[in-house]
């Protein structure tokens, strides 16, 4: 202001503009200047603390109040047991969270990463910020009263956790995701209990959906394929059943039909789970006659489709490792295979882009029973199943999906199942949790006549005979008349149970009440 304005100013009051420009609350005294270099000045000056300003919101107030608002997550968990201890934690473990939650159990999340475990943590999970490698962080999130611990390799280098884990728990129960089949054999050297590959196993899934489950053991001048039907039921989210147990399921047998099983994520089940939750890709497979499956289709809000033995041929769209895997569990199965991709390889049949009619029109779409999606992009699917519904509407179409957010895309599009990856994954490591039973590929649930002379003269208990050999009754055959409800009826020796199971079940159920094929 000596130069440019002609009056002096103390270092202190000079100080004080300085202070005043930053704070933007004015000058007072000294405003406004006459020269050109004197206002100069006093703009910097403002743009100067305007500049700070923006700078210090977000880099230090901003996280301070974010850290007021939203603590930061515990360095360990409350006292709690029966609980299963994920880490790594990732997108494919938000389904197996939700199938915890859904059935009572616990979780913790144990996270050395403070960004992530904060994200984590503000997300609603319980979460534990301490290292997994180390023996006070996987104390911290009381590993030894856990009932399982799930390690998701999927996305992060994890070997030191497991190791951890072995050499302070090596009771534990350690299942290991991993995205990298290669990558396996380094969990199993360490000791752990289940490696699991979940485009592998997502593979093998779809797969699985495509062979058959059930084969009718019955001779064919029966009459029981005349009065009974097997009918695939999905369950709408509007019914009373869609959130529920699938073992609470069994409430569709007060209509008089019977519940063989369900299809959950892939694996068939005919010993329905009390700790798995019906879902939108949930089936179940149910036998009656046709007043029994119309009270079933009320209940469950969907119309089904009648149960059909798969048929060649069938196409596989895709050779990563999920496509790949699915051609060779049907190949394992007899099935004749169409592989599609869009680069030759050995074991692709039709090279082309499957989103184009010629492609799959090579590929022999007008004749195919089932086609399998399993691309690289969800994109993708949603396309090349548009142009398959359009060139065939019969086709059974059933999709591996990227991410579940597309599940209800690909449905809307004509997909009949879609299994997604966070989803499979869930379901899988659930199955694996609580000990349930799914069928393997040699398995098939036979519907077969039995005699039963050993129950001769007793009541009939549909519920004492499947608790002993793991059948299900479905009917009782007196001379020619079949009884969908047989329950508490006498039974008289020349009567025929009709009764569903896997073959070593039946074979279990023969050896208890009776000998040989019913005649």
């Amino acid at each position: 202001m000596a130069v440019y304005e002609g009056e002096s100013r103390t270092w202190y009051q000079a100080f004080e503009i300085v202070v005043q420009s930053m704070t933007t609350t004015g000058y007072g005294q000294d405003a406004p200047w006459e020269s050109l270099w004197m206002n100069v000045l006093m703009v910097l000056i403002q743009v100067t603390g305007i500049a700070y300003i923006a700078v210090a919101i977000p880099q230090f107030i901003t996280p301070w109040l974010r850290q007021v608002v939203q603590p930061a997550p515990p360095a360990e968990t409350e006292a709690v047991a029966d609980h299963v201890v994920i880490i790594g934690y990732s997108d494919n473990c938000e389904r197996l969270v939700d199938e915890l939650g859904a059935n009572g159990t616990p979780h913790v999340v144990l996270e050395g990463e403070t960004e992530r475990a904060q994200t984590l943590h503000e997300a609603g999970l319980t979460v534990v910020h301490r290292d997994p490698s180390t023996a006070a962080g996987l104390e911290a999130a009381r590993l030894g009263d856990a009932l399982a611990v799930v390690v998701d390799a999927t996305e992060r280098e994890l070997i030191r956790a497991v190791l951890a884990i072995e050499r302070y728990e090596p009771t534990a129960t350690v299942l290991v995701l991993v995205a990298d089949p290669s990558d396996a054999r380094y969990f199993r050297y360490a000791g752990i209990d289940e490696v699991i590959s979940l485009k592998h196993r997502l593979g093998k899934a779809l797969g699985d959906k495509v062979r058959d489950v059930v084969t009718l053991d019955i001779e064919e001048d029966a009459d029981f394929e005349a009065a009974f039907d097997i009918v695939e039921y999905h369950v709408d989210p509007g019914s009373d059943l869609f959130g529920e147990t699938v073992a609470s399921t069994r409430r569709l047998e007060q209509t008089g039909a019977t519940v063989l099983g369900a299809w959950i994520r892939g694996d068939f089940v005919t010993i329905l789970p009390e700790r798995v939750r019906v879902d939108e890709n949930t089936s179940l497979l149910i036998a009656g006659t046709e007043s029994e499956l119309n009270g079933v289709a009320k209940r469950t809000g969907t119309p089904g489709s009648h149960y059909r033995e798969i048929g060649d041929p069938v196409i596989v769209v895709g050779t990563g490792l999920v496509g790949t895997t699915a051609a060779g569990t049907l190949i394992r199965a007899g099935l004749e295979t169409t592989v599609v991709d869009t680069a030759p390889a050995e074991r692709v049949d039709v090279v082309g882009d499957a989103t184009e009619e010629e492609t799959l029109l090579e590929a022999g779409i007008r004749d195919a029973r089932t086609l399998i999606l399993a691309l690289d992009t969800d994109e993708r699917a949603i396309l090349t199943t548009l142009t398959a519904r359009a060139l065939n509407p019969e086709l059974d179409i059933i999709v591996g999906a990227n991410a579940t957010s597309s599940v209800a895309v690909l449905h809307t599009a004509g997909a009949d199942d879609v299994l997604a990856l966070p989803n499979v994954a869930g379901r899988m490591v659930t199955l694996r949790i609580f000990e349930h039973e799914t069928m393997t590929l040699g398995d098939r649930l036979r519907v077969a006549r039995v005699s039963a002379p050993a129950l001769a003269g007793e009541e009939l208990s549909a519920a004492d005979i499947r608790l002993e050999t793991g059948c299900t009754v479905i009917a009782l055959d007196r001379d020619g008349t079949f009884f969908s409800t047989p329950d508490g009826m006498e039974l008289q020796p020349t009567d025929v149970l009709v009764v569903s199971g896997t073959g070593r079940q039946v074979r279990t159920f023969r050896t208890r009440y009776g000998n040989g094929r019913a005649s």
